[in-house]
């Protein structure tokens, strides 16, 4: 099968149009048009179906393009290895990541190791820990660094880590000025936390289960920098790690104020790659930066 034609079909798969695909690819809709009919006739069956609104993938087409993206992501890992052996220490690793460990944690570890390898690029997209699981599952991405990550007998944990979650809240609310807090004091005021697919969420919503309270949840979303406009704003409460606003809180934007010892389980700050699955230098020099990074937290 035509390698140039899969990668292209790929591409397809995952945009609304041909013409954004091509875009995408940087070439003309006419050239992956040429490479979707050889696809079809190499298969015997029609892939897509044109439409007003865009275009549509067949069942076939379904199932190809579950394949393809499996097929493509082998390719570039042979491609990766060989790279390995002639000494070349390139490739690309892609990170699916809770976005609270992004500027304290992430950002400066991956830069470290950009100083180290110059020629390894990264992929970094922010997920749930359900979303994580699935990206490690499908082979979208080589590490996961999520909190509550469930326990899956194909995903693994190399390291991990304890964080406490806070309360993060304005200069200006009147919670602000607490040395601590329980979750029935947050109960009056309005919260900003992402939806149930989130292991915080979930966490959270079992401990005000056990303690008896209800919280009122009225912002939902997952985004952490609409979060940290609404807390600033001073529209709502926030429960996060202080790593998350360390710098918000240095600059006095936001407060964070922990909570109260047993309010909440601490967080558990998992690494995490497919058990099954080899990986190249690249995945395994940022497994090990990031696994000393998170050895420091515990120590700090």
């Amino acid at each position: 099968m035509n390698w140039r034609a899969l990668h292209y079909f790929d591409t397809v798969a995952h945009s609304a149009s041909l013409r954004e695909a091509a875009a995408r690819l940087h070439i003309a809709p006419t050239a992956i048009s040429r490479q979707i009919d050889l696809l079809e006739h190499q298969l015997g069956a029609p892939l897509i179906e044109r439409r007003r609104s865009g275009i549509a993938l067949t069942a076939a087409g379904e199932l190809l393009a579950v394949q393809a993206r499996r097929t493509l992501r082998d390719l570039e890992r042979v491609q990766e290895q060989i790279s390995d052996l002639k000494g070349l220490r390139t490739g690309k690793v892609r990170l699916r990541i809770a976005e609270g460990v992004v500027a304290g944690l992430l950002v400066p570890t991956l830069g470290e190791l950009n100083q180290r390898h110059p020629q390894l690029q990264f992929d970094i997209q922010i997920a749930s820990a359900g979303e994580v699981v699935e990206a490690l599952r499908s082979g979208d991405a080589d590490i996961g660094l999520t909190f509550f990550m469930p326990s899956h007998d194909d995903i693994q944990a190399l390291a991990s880590s304890r964080l406490e979650h806070h309360v993060v809240m304005s200069p200006r609310h009147p919670l602000a000025g607490m040395a601590e807090l329980q979750l029935a004091q947050l109960a009056e005021y309005p919260l900003a936390l992402p939806d149930e697919h989130y292991g915080v969420r979930q966490a959270l919503d079992e401990a005000a289960r056990y303690h008896g309270t209800t919280l009122n949840l009225v912002f939902h979303t997952a985004s952490l920098e609409t979060q940290k406009a609404l807390a600033m704003d001073g529209a709502g409460l926030l429960i996060l790690p202080p790593m998350a606003v360390a710098r918000e809180c240095r600059e006095g934007q936001l407060v964070s104020v922990p909570l109260r010892q047993g309010e909440l389980a601490h967080t558990r700050l998992d690494l995490c790659v497919h058990r099954h699955r080899q990986r190249s230098f690249a995945t395994e020099a940022c497994l090990g930066l990031l696994a000393t990074s998170l050895q420091s937290l515990d120590e700090a």
